[in-house]
């Protein structure tokens, strides 16, 4: 499906907190059903606060002047990365992954949830490999350790 007109990954703004906390929380109840995900927007707004007071970098996605998607980045890291259900699809997360990959072109890492398999498939396409699996602790499930290896000349 073509990425619609008035779409743009732009640096997140204070107003966007709200929004991208919805979509955020969105794309976890369908990620993480199989493990019975059901926390509330306001968690995951406190989570993306406290991702602001470490120093991430933020991104996000918009589609018609709305924020469809966010990601946050330490360096070579990518700690959070979501596309709200209704906007998958579209090319936003290629969009956000190209922006991190411009930031951090020589290598990047991200985690993922094993069973996550739609996550893990879009990474794999994006040239990300598999280098290990482990336990989350926080969580108690498996995850992928992802890497990137960067631009090749």
């Amino acid at each position: 499906m073509p990425v619609p007109s008035l779409t743009q990954i732009r640096p997140f703004a204070p107003r966007d907190l709200d929004d991208a906390a919805r979509a955020a929380n969105a794309a976890c109840w369908q990620a993480y059903a199989y493990f019975g995900y059901s926390h509330p927007v306001s968690t995951t707004r406190q989570r993306l606060r406290e991702a602001l007071a470490e120093g991430q970098d933020f991104w996000v996605a918009e589609v018609g002047g709305s924020v469809a998607g966010i990601m946050t980045l330490q360096p070579h890291f990518i700690d959070k990365l979501f596309i709200a259900p209704h906007r998958q699809g579209l090319g936003l997360g290629t969009r956000l992954m190209a922006q991190a990959k411009s930031i951090f072109p020589d290598h990047l890492e991200l985690h993922c949830a094993q069973q996550n398999y739609s996550a893990c498939r879009f990474y794999e396409r994006e040239q990300f490999h598999p280098a290990l699996c482990r336990l989350d602790d926080s969580l108690g499930i498996p995850e992928i350790v992802y890497r990137w290896s960067g631009r090749q000349a």
